[in-house]
């Protein structure tokens, strides 16, 4: 072990021109687009459309790529295999934080319901502040955010990243207050996930808590490790299908899974499965589907009988079959709905199993991976006991690279498994290519730096972020 100390018209209305600095910071009065009277509910449905297509786009496919769960293999999508990327690939992860659905609209839409005295509301935008800002902090490092909604500033001083998290942490405590309160009527049928169901989003923003927390376990220790253990107890534990914090997608056009839209619409071609998922899915030989893991079918979309040959590796690690392979299940048509899981039960009991295992608790982290598996077979109508049993016995380094290694196949075409590896430098495979190093962070959106000063120049951005400053 080496631990590294409503929909349809509002997702349209997303596709607008981007603004720049200024716009995003304070958009002025006068902006055609902005919706100076809208209500919190109304905030809140753009909010997720937003929030959805963000989360489901361009971070899950460049971690996901560099990840090895999936392998460019056309257009830009082979140059950012290779690591080729420049500024202007990240504008779609940088802008919609903070308009268009994100900081801004978030704001306002909060100082409406505490207008209101509508806690339980007041405390839902905050859990869903608190992951737009902590993962966009996770990505880029140091992000603008207590300058960030303020008509007064036009261009935004950036705040150190540990600095973003610790008001984090303070802002997720202030929403678990707010929605234990029980004042309020929040967004009812508005909220997409939990209908507002005050207890359901304060089990998440404890997931989120735990989260954040491992995302400082390199730089500082057993410590996060206890404090994410401690959030992660009063997280989503069980019930994926109800509790699961997802994406939300139908089979319409406009509100289809972006992994769908992009790999079989407007992208067909460019992302093919990888090997590194596949066969750390069956046991590392590629040849042997004997003992192969039941989610195989359903994450990659084939039955096994058709499944040998039938995807790629690495540009530098071939595996076998054609490069032109289906990039998952989420290619086809039938599951361009699926909601694809933000944050989850799976991921919370792994969270719990990473740190009872780097603290020593052997017997609590194999339950927890099994807790975590049995979230898998929820999820996916699988049996995975033989998986589950595959823990028992297991203890110290050994147990350690087994939580990890599931949690990397479980929590599929999600970014935060680019976070566990940069913390634990696990699946010990990667990386295979094209480097020996898998890059640390997204560059600053280009525009952004154009219009604000205190982005610098893309050869004086730090490679690595505070958090991750050592590579694997």
């Amino acid at each position: 072990m080496r631990p590294k100390i409503v929909r349809g018209a509002l997702w349209g209305a997303l596709l607008l021109p981007l603004a720049g600095c200024s716009d995003f910071i304070a958009p002025p009065e006068s902006d055609p687009n902005a919706v100076p009277d809208a209500t919190a509910n109304q905030l809140f449905v753009a909010h997720q459309a937003n929030m959805f297509l963000w989360h489901g786009g361009t971070a899950t496919r460049f971690s996901t790529i560099w990840m090895q769960q999936m392998g460019g293999t056309g257009r830009q999508s082979a140059d950012h295999e290779r690591y080729d990327v420049n500024e202007q690939d990240f504008s779609p992860m940088w802008f919609p934080v903070y308009i268009q659905g994100g900081l801004v609209d978030l704001r306002k839409a909060r100082a409406l319901a505490e207008e209101s005295g509508d806690r339980v509301f007041t405390g839902i935008l905050k859990v869903s502040e608190a992951l737009m800002i902590g993962m966009a902090a996770s990505y880029f490092g140091d992000i603008p955010y207590s300058e960030a909604v303020n008509q007064e500033i036009a261009e935004p001083a950036l705040d150190d990243q540990a600095t973003v998290y610790a008001a984090l942490q303070s802002l997720l405590d202030s929403a678990i207050s707010d929605l234990q309160s029980g004042v309020g009527v929040g967004p009812g049928v508005n909220d997409f996930n939990f209908g507002g169901d005050a207890s359901k989003w304060i089990a998440a923003a404890h997931s989120l808590k735990a989260r954040f927390h491992l995302h400082w376990v390199e730089v500082e220790g057993s410590s996060r490790y206890q404090q994410a253990l401690s959030e992660a107890q009063q997280g989503i534990t069980s019930d994926p299908l109800a509790n699961n914090w997802t994406q939300r997608h139908s089979t319409n056009s406009n509100e289809a899974n972006p992994w769908f839209l992009w790999t079989a619409v407007g992208r067909a071609g460019d992302i093919a499965g990888n090997s590194m998922h596949i066969d750390l899915m069956n046991g590392g030989t590629p040849a042997d589907l004997t003992d192969d893991d039941p989610r195989i079918g359903l994450m990659w979309g084939f039955g096994l009988s058709a499944f040998e040959g039938q995807y790629i590796g690495h540009s530098n690690n071939p595996g076998p079959g054609d490069p032109g392979a289906d990039a998952s299940f989420l290619t086809t048509p039938a599951n361009s709905e699926y909601d694809n899981p933000i944050v989850s039960c799976t991921e919370t009991n792994f969270i719990i199993a990473e740190a009872n295992s780097a603290l020593g608790n052997d017997a609590a982290a194999i339950a927890a991976a099994k807790a975590a598996l049995a979230c898998q077979e929820a999820w996916w109508g699988v049996d995975l006991s033989d998986l589950k049993d595959s823990f028992d016995g297991l203890s110290g380094a050994a147990l350690f690279e087994a939580i990890m290694t599931q949690k990397f196949v479980s929590v599929f075409v999600n970014p935060e498994i680019w976070s566990d590896y940069k913390r634990t430098c696990l699946p010990a495979r990667l990386p295979t290519a094209p480097a020996n190093e898998i890059p640390g962070r997204f560059i600053y959106a280009q525009q952004e730096r154009q219009t604000n000063g205190n982005i610098p120049d893309v050869a004086s951005q730090p490679t690595r972020n505070d958090n991750d400053p050592n590579p694997c």
